[in-house]
C-alpha cells in the first residue's frame, strides 16, 4: 500500500502500521451510512472519549476503577484527562515521539494504565501488543 491515496485519511508522520496493512482489495468495505455512524473528518479517539465527557458536564463521574493490591481504586473523567494529557506531553515532547510511532504499553489494568493507553491516543500515537510469549504464566 504506497502513494498519495495511502495515507489520505491518518495525521500519521511515522508510516510502519499503514504500510504494512493487508492490500486494499483484501479489505472489508467499510460502510458507514448509519448517522451514529459518521465520524468528521478528523477525529482523535482519545479527545472523544476524555475531553468529550468532561466538557459534556461528567468530569466527577467514574471513568475507570480496578482493584490495586487487594483495593478498590477509581479514576474520574477529570483525572484521567489530567493524567493522560500529562503522559502524553512527555511522549511527544520529552520523548520526541510523532504520531504513528509505536508504543507498547504492558501492565495490569487499572486507573494508571488507562491513562496510559489514552494518552497513546491523545498523542496519534499506536499502542502496540506485547507477545503472548509475555502473558502470565507462560
Amino acid at each position: 500500500m504506497s502513494g498519495p491515496d495511502a495515507y489520505a485519511y491518518t495525521a500519521h508522520l511515522d508510516t510502519f502500521a499503514a504500510d504494512h496493512l493487508p492490500p486494499r482489495d483484501e479489505w472489508p468495505d467499510f460502510r458507514f451510512e448509519l448517522p451514529e455512524l459518521r465520524y468528521p473528518e478528523h477525529l482523535n479517539c482519545g479527545e472523544a472519549l476524555l475531553d468529550a465527557r468532561v466538557d459534556a458536564g461528567h468530569g466527577n463521574r467514574r471513568a475507570v476503577g480496578a482493584m490495586v493490591d487487594g483495593e478498590p481504586v477509581f479514576a474520574t473523567y477529570e483525572q484521567l484527562l489530567a493524567q493522560a494529557n500529562r503522559i502524553a506531553n512527555v511522549l511527544v515532547n520529552e520523548l520526541g515521539l510523532v504520531p504513528g510511532n509505536r508504543v507498547l504499553l504492558r501492565s495490569p489494568n487499572n486507573p494508571m494504565m488507562a491513562a496510559c493507553w489514552l494518552a497513546v491516543l491523545k498523542a496519534g500515537l499506536s499502542r502496540c501488543r506485547p507477545c503472548r510469549s509475555f502473558a502470565r504464566g507462560s
